[in-house]
């Protein structure tokens, strides 16, 4: 056995198992991490530390995709300081567990009634859990909470993770004796974003076309569907494919999958429609498009791809920097195109399914009309108005009201 090796994941690849009992090799990096090679080739990340007197083993777990060398250091340290804090996370199967990952399929269960819970999972899932999963519930601190909150970059994203992280606390006060307060009350709030104001231009919205008919599946057709009904990113990419009436040109997003949890009419352009019928249709899956690697859900790898069609757009325009842009703001340049083709703000709010403005408030219980043949004449205008983008064929602002009327 060597000590104070200098660990790295290629060292770790290429570590053979013994030919009887089991080996391990520390790590210099983090005092007391080891990893352990057994004679069937298993190689486990374990922590041996000294805890009241006594030197313990504690298995942080096995070395492979979902686990390699820097998740395992880092979840040493947490495991260290949780020490110095008084204690010593216990794995789940020995005990009821006090970490925050144990914890969380209890939170998870008494939250899943709500209509939000699909975003709260992804919020645990994709932020809390890989960062402070395993830490000792009761043992993390505000300011632990505050460099973890302002370690990420969005401050929308970084205020959303921060409300749902003292949600999660505020449920396990009573569950923990040693949690005298919830430790995000106090913690570094990230300010309030200002509303964004970003919509594409014409020339940005014809090059962002012409940047998708380069691409493939599934964001040739997902973000150009985006485009024609300005419908929300995760209503478009989770969408069923039973949702589509193409015969009848309408689309319906169901209530559990509306944001406002109320089922929504959206009705399709023949270009919409032209665009939908484009989709292979993978029998396996019943989303309009599946993942390539899980088909019973929608497509990942937004960032990557929202990065390569900027810069697309960019070479299109020939231009070196712009501002940035995003799905959401997609949304935004359809209600700003409508307004300028004269739609009235009451349809591109039924257009949006929004819940503010002439359906928000008292205005809401009696504003009942569901503004069916409105928008689908609003939409209708779009997709034209999206055709003369293109193609760059000039209008006038007479010539929109009349094919409105």
């Amino acid at each position: 056995m060597t000590n104070g090796t200098n660990l790295t994941n290629a060292k770790l690849e290429s570590l053979k198992p013994p030919k009887s009992g089991q080996m391990e090799l520390s790590d210099s990096k983090v005092p007391g991490l080891r990893i352990r090679v057994g004679k069937g080739g298993t190689k486990s990340f374990i922590l041996r530390k000294r805890v009241g007197g006594k030197v313990k083993n504690i298995t942080i777990g096995r070395y492979g995709p979902r686990l390699g060398l820097a998740e395992a250091r880092k979840r040493a340290r947490s495991i260290i300081s949780d020490i110095e804090a008084g204690g010593v996370p216990k794995p789940i199967r020995k005990s009821g567990g006090v970490t925050i990952r144990n914890l969380w399929p209890h939170f998870e269960a008494e939250k899943s009634c709500l209509r939000s819970i699909a975003e709260i999972r992804r919020i645990f899932e994709r932020n809390i859990l890989p960062a402070l999963g395993d830490r000792l519930a009761d043992s993390v601190t505000r300011s632990e909470i505050t460099e973890f909150i302002d370690s990420i970059e969005r401050p929308v994203m970084a205020r959303a993770v921060l409300a749902q992280l003292s949600a999660f606390y505020s449920w396990a006060m009573p569950r923990l004796d040693k949690l005298e307060s919830n430790p995000c009350r106090d913690a570094g709030k990230p300010p309030r974003p200002k509303p964004r104001q970003r919509t594409l231009t014409d020339s940005e919205l014809r090059a962002l076309w012409l940047a998708l008919d380069d691409e493939k599946l599934p964001w040739q057709q997902s973000i150009k569907l985006l485009t024609l009904t300005g419908q929300r990113r995760n209503e478009v990419f989770a969408a069923d494919r039973k949702e589509f009436d193409l015969e009848a040109g309408i689309w319906t997003i169901p209530a559990e999958r509306a944001k406002n949890g109320e089922t929504h009419l959206v009705p399709l352009s023949s270009l919409a429609v032209a665009v939908i019928r484009s989709i292979p249709i993978k029998e396996a899956s019943p989303k309009l498009f599946p993942s390539r690697t899980t088909p019973a859900n929608g497509p990942s790898g937004f960032s990557r791809t929202i990065a390569r069609l900027r810069s697309a757009v960019d070479v299109e325009l020939d231009r070196e920097t712009s501002e940035k842009w995003t799905l959401h703001d997609i949304r935004r340049t359809v209600a700003t195109g409508l307004q300028r083709l004269g739609v009235r703000l009451e349809v591109t709010e039924a257009v949006l399914n929004h819940r503010s403005g002439s359906k928000g408030g008292i205005a809401g219980v009696y504003q009942t009309h569901d503004w069916a043949d409105e928008k689908r004449t609003a939409l209708d205008a779009w997709a034209v108005e999206v055709e003369r983008i293109v193609a760059r064929r000039e209008t006038s602002n007479v010539v929109q009201l009349e094919r409105l009327a």
